[in-house]
Order: structure tokens, then C-alpha cells, then sequence
């Protein structure tokens, strides 16, 4: 069965948020046919109720055309409510709770697709720090009982569905921050690939990267879309995804900020084998 999917990532609803992309993207949704709107994660800037309204009211006019499925990002959790674990780690999401969703690790199941939500914001926590400084809160971490969740899940999923795993850290090296989104490092990519899924859908890193990783006879594509603010990485164009996705291949296409279009264009796609 084929699934179409629109990715979209790092809206930070607040100072550095640009309006007229936003609003493009729901002019898109309104033109385009898609079976669920994946947005993964910092939704909000600074935690800030208004950023969350915002956010809420961009959702709720998504959701009249297609699920909308989050997950929450780094930017989303108050993490000065729980340092290194300590004091209250369900205070970190109350307003994203609040406003977004109550579930932070999501599953959804549309017709020819399972997605699975993983919480990848942690705060700063003994298993957030490397032994970069300028890492300290912005790294994220997913546990060995959170991707055992996912695999849970995958193998409950129909058969033939789509495995689409969700995550606010960029799982692979950014193409210019060369940082890894999570503190495991390149050791995430085994453990995702652990858990069946044939799609990995995520952002944090301001900068859109497609690949697919390969271990023994499994493949895995792995998507991070870019950012709809100022703060995109390199100068580069904001941009968004189109997932396309059938019973044999998966496409991913980038979708780029035109600026002298005023709107988003496809830049350039790719194509792999399930």
C-alpha cells in the first residue's frame, strides 16, 4: 500500500520562527494529499506558553486534512525543572503536555504504516554527557528500554506496514556541525536499526540530511529535515520533507524555502529500496 508522509522539524514558534514559512507549509497541506504530518520535535523556543499556543493552533489546522504525529525536542522540555535527574522529571513536559500532546512517545497506526515516537530530550542527565562542553543540554539520549519499546512495537505492526521510527536528535553526523545529535553516537544507528525500522524521521541539527545505513541484510533510511527559522545552518535554505513510500522503495524529497517564490519547491529526492 502506498503512504505519503510530510516532515517537518524545528518550527521554535517564537522570536526566531518565520511566519511566511509556516504558513506555507499550511497552504501545502491544504493543496497536497498526505496520510500523516510528521513533526519531529521543537515545536516551541524557550518553553513559553504563547510558543506552545502557537504551536498548538498550527497543529489543530494541520489535523483538518491529515494525523498529525509529534514528538517533543530538546527546546520543548524545561530541563532546568530536573538537572543531572535531580527534582522533577515530569515538570520538564508539563507545558508540552500542557498544550501538544500528553503522550511523549506516540505510536500511530494509518493504513500501510506503523510510527513509533521515541523521547530523545533528557535534559542534561549523566547519559547526555560527552566530553564536549558546548554539548551540554543539546545532546539527547534514548534508552535501552525505549528502543526495546520501538522493536516491541515493529514487530506487532501488520505485515508489509511501513516502519517509521520518530526522534527529535539527528541520528547521523550533521553534514556541517559534523556533531552528533545523540550521546551515543554512531552506536544509534545500530540500535535503531535494531529495532526494525525501515525509516527514521528526525531534525535538531538546523540542517536537512538523507542516507540509508545498511547492517547485515537490513536497510534503513534516515531522514532529518531542516528547520523553519532563521536559524537554518550554513545560510541554507529552510526546507521540509515529502516521504513517498510503496511496497518495494521509499522516496524522500526535499522540499527547499524559494525565497523569490515566497514558497517551497522540490530541490531534490531520492530513492532507496525497502
Amino acid at each position: 500500500m502506498a503512504v505519503r508522509l510530510l516532515h517537518v522539524s524545528d518550527l521554535h514558534f517564537g522570536r526566531p520562527s518565520v511566519t511566511e514559512q509556516v504558513d506555507e507549509v499550511e497552504i501545502l497541506v491544504d493543496r497536497e494529499r498526505f496520510d500523516a504530518i510528521v513533526i519531529s520535535g521543537d515545536v516551541s523556543q524557550r518553553t513559553r506558553r504563547r510558543e506552545f499556543m502557537k504551536a498548538r493552533e498550527f497543529i489543530e489546522e494541520l489535523e483538518r486534512h491529515a494525523p498529525v504525529f509529534v514528538v517533543p525536542g530538546n527546546h520543548d522540555a524545561a530541563g532546568w525543572m530536573a538537572p543531572m535527574g535531580i527534582g522533577s522529571r515530569a515538570a520538564m513536559f508539563v507545558r508540552y503536555r500542557l498544550f501538544i500532546r500528553q503522550e511523549l512517545e506516540p505510536v500511530m497506526h494509518i493504513p500501510g504504516a506503523t510510527i513509533v515516537g521515541l523521547n530523545s530530550a533528557q535534559g542534561i542527565r549523566p547519559s547526555t554527557l560527552t566530553r564536549r562542553l558546548r554539548d551540554l543540554s543539546i545532546v539527547g539520549a534514548i534508552s535501552r528500554r525505549q528502543w526495546a519499546k520501538a522493536r516491541t512495537e515493529f514487530e506487532a505492526a501488520p505485515a508489509g506496514d511501513l516502519k517509521v521510527l520518530v526522534f527529535h536528535h539527528n541520528l547521523l553526523r550533521g553534514n556541517l556541525s559534523q556533531r552528533w545529535g545523540l550521546a551515543s553516537r554512531e552506536k544509534g544507528i545500530g540500535q535503531a536499526l535494531a529495532t526494525g525500522a525501515e525509516l527514521v524521521l528526525c531534525g535538531h541539527d538546523h540542517d536537512e540530511k538523507v542516507d540509508q545505513v545498511s547492517a547485515g541484510d537490513r536497510n534503513m533510511v534516515v531522514a532529518s529535515a531542516s528547520t523553519l527559522t532563521t536559524r537554518v545552518r550554513g545560510d541554507r535554505p529552510a526546507s521540509i520533507n515529502f516521504i513517498d513510500a510503496d511496497e518495494t522503495t521509499i522516496t524522500v524529497s526535499e522540499w527547499a524555502w524559494s525565497a523569490e517564490l515566497h514558497t517551497f519547491a522540490r530541490a531534490k529526492w531520492a530513492r532507496f529500496a525497502r
